[in-house]
């Protein structure tokens, strides 16, 4: 099968190396590996692969970023496309020296999840990269903050994604996990007599809808089920609150891809030729309903709608064409001159000693401040924690910033992580004031000064119940790193922290380290701290950790 690209290559290329480093890069089940390596291949003289997972993995964080930077100064690319993980395993001081290893390098970074992601993340990557790739449509978010060089890339591989021609054995069917009100509109579904298969990681937790649930998909399963089913469904609600509105997801290029029917619900980050396809979505439960009942029995109406789509994905998505022409572009660019924007904000770390002044000793402390951020002797943070706290009280004029952070041990090094976005948006304020440390916020002057009761509280050990969705700017990368672990209940801290302890022991385990200071350590902790026990035993019970612990260590 031929794509429009096909006659569309840049002799320029040719002669050029590009870099590409993401998590999973290396590992052919990843959509990086399987369907951008051989258009990159194809398209550039050399191309070097870093798969950040499986070094991390093997060697650790440390080792991670050095080797990163070492791998830059030694290939010294023309092009560097850069896909972070969401773990803090690389470091924001690494990605500032990138031009200082190679200066000449087009550093270009790739965002999948900017309908949710972008406030509190990817926001903050950005600014140290030349060109930004985004799958949302939306980009008046990035040109806000003055960020330039942004293309919008969302495609497929028609090459993986292809008709199958097989039969058509499941009438409705969808594929993904159980987030937002996916389960209230499967429950609508079956409770209404509708023949559903539903398959994706998550729905073993539903007892009710077991009947239907077929487990989990991998490699070549995925296209094919697609290609069985009558109608496939594309739900496009995320995570958050924020999430409602919808993201364009990648069923929705992967269906038509497939030459297979889709209804879609919809949102207007989609594409506009799915848009103005009102037949093919549904914006409730009622809908949707009606549209399965009235295509299960239109099969020719289905077929020829499968069939456009499929034509214009096939033409107009596919990753060979959206990258011949992004780098058609940035091949002509030689304008680009890299600097972090400046904050001219005074900023004064305010000590334990000082917040127990009185009002007016404070205010004069305080008269030439801006921004105030909480000092501890006993917290490390990062050298970019002061400038990137402040951006982002600068860039959202919001009066609190509040950053991820690890908690750390002389033994155990960072061996866990918080989600503070994640935490705020599902626990209680009990729990949520149980796991915020002063050393992760930075607040405005007149802030602090108007609540200056209730921070003296906070940095005496009391709760702390200021931070709401108007007024913080959460930065979901960690910072600071703080030696005490949160005193919430272990089912709250699993879910609301990456437990990061266990891909210390992974490099160990790797590297054939097996006595060694870390795993007395680790004993110690094991017998002193429930939670790791617990952690343990959960991790090694799901069938699936197996499965991706045996891929990765594949070296």
């Amino acid at each position: 099968m031929e794509t429009s690209s096909k006659n569309n290559e840049i002799p320029s290329l040719k002669n050029k190396k590009l870099m590409l480093s993401t998590w999973g890069c290396g590992d052919k089940d990843t959509f990086h590996c399987r369907d951008w390596i051989p258009v990159f291949n194809k398209m550039f003289g050399k191309l070097v692969i870093f798969t950040s997972r499986n070094f991390y993995y093997h060697y650790g964080k440390e080792a991670l970023n050095k080797e990163f930077l070492r791998i830059i100064q030694q290939e010294r690319p023309d092009y560097l496309l850069f896909s972070p993980g969401f773990f803090g395993q690389f470091e924001i001081e690494t990605l500032a020296q990138i031009k200082k290893f190679s200066p000449q390098t087009k550093t270009i970074i790739e965002f999948g999840d900017d309908d949710w992601k972008f406030e509190d993340w990817s926001r903050y990557y950005a600014l140290f990269f030349d060109y930004i790739i985004t799958s949302k449509k939306e980009i008046s978010i990035y040109k806000k903050d003055k960020l330039k060089n942004v293309f919008v890339i969302h495609g497929v591989n028609p090459h993986f994604f292809k008709p199958l021609n097989l039969e058509k054995k499941y009438d409705v069917s969808f594929i993904g996990r159980p987030v937002a009100d996916r389960y209230e509109y499967l429950q609508f579904l079956k409770e209404n007599g509708v023949n559903l298969s539903l398959f994706g990681i998550g729905w073993q937790d539903y007892p009710d809808l077991k009947n239907i649930y077929h487990g989990v998909l991998y490699d070549e399963d995925y296209p094919r089920v697609i290609n069985q089913s009558k109608i496939n469904l594309n739900f496009s609600k995320t995570l958050y609150k924020k999430g409602k509105k919808g993201q364009l997801k990648g069923r929705s290029l992967e269906v038509p891809a497939c030459n297979s029917f889709m209804l879609n619900e919809y949102t207007s980050m989609n594409i506009e030729f799915i848009n103005k396809h009102k037949e093919i979505n549904f914006n409730n439960k009622k809908e949707l309903l009606e549209k399965i009942n009235y295509f299960l029995i239109h099969e020719k109406e289905r077929e020829k709608i499968a069939e456009e789509f499929y034509q214009h994905i096939i033409k107009n998505y596919s990753w060979e064409f959206l990258f011949q022409k992004f780098f058609s572009k940035i091949e002509k660019d030689n304008s680009l001159e890299f600097h972090l924007p400046k904050i001219n904000k005074n900023i004064f770390e305010i000590s334990k000693e000082d917040i127990h002044l009185s009002l007016s000793e404070l205010k004069e402390k305080l008269k030439n401040t801006d921004y105030i951020s909480f000092s501890d002797t006993k917290i490390r943070h990062s050298s970019y924690r002061n400038y990137l706290q402040s951006y982002s009280l600068f860039i959202t004029k919001k009066q609190i910033s509040c950053c991820d952070y690890f908690v750390h041990s002389n033994g155990l090094g960072d061996y866990m992580l918080s989600l503070m976005k994640e935490s705020f948006h599902n626990l209680d304020k009990e729990n949520f004031s149980k796991i915020i440390h002063p050393g992760q916020l930075m607040v405005t002057k007149n802030f602090f000064l108007d609540n200056l009761s209730k921070f003296r509280e906070f940095c005496l050990g009391g709760a702390f119940y200021l931070i709401n969705e108007k007024n913080t700017a959460f930065v979901s990368i960690p910072l600071i790193s703080i030696p005490t672990t949160p005193l919430i209940d272990y089912p709250l801290l699993k879910k609301y922290f990456h437990l990061s302890f266990i891909d210390n022991l992974f490099s160990l385990f790797s590297q054939k380290k097996i006595f060694n200071a870390y795993n007395l350590n680790f004993l110690i902790s094991f017998f002193q701290k429930s939670f790791i026990r617990k952690y343990l035993i959960d991790y090694f019970r799901d069938i699936r950790t197996i499965f991706n612990l045996l891929k990765t260590f594949k070296k």
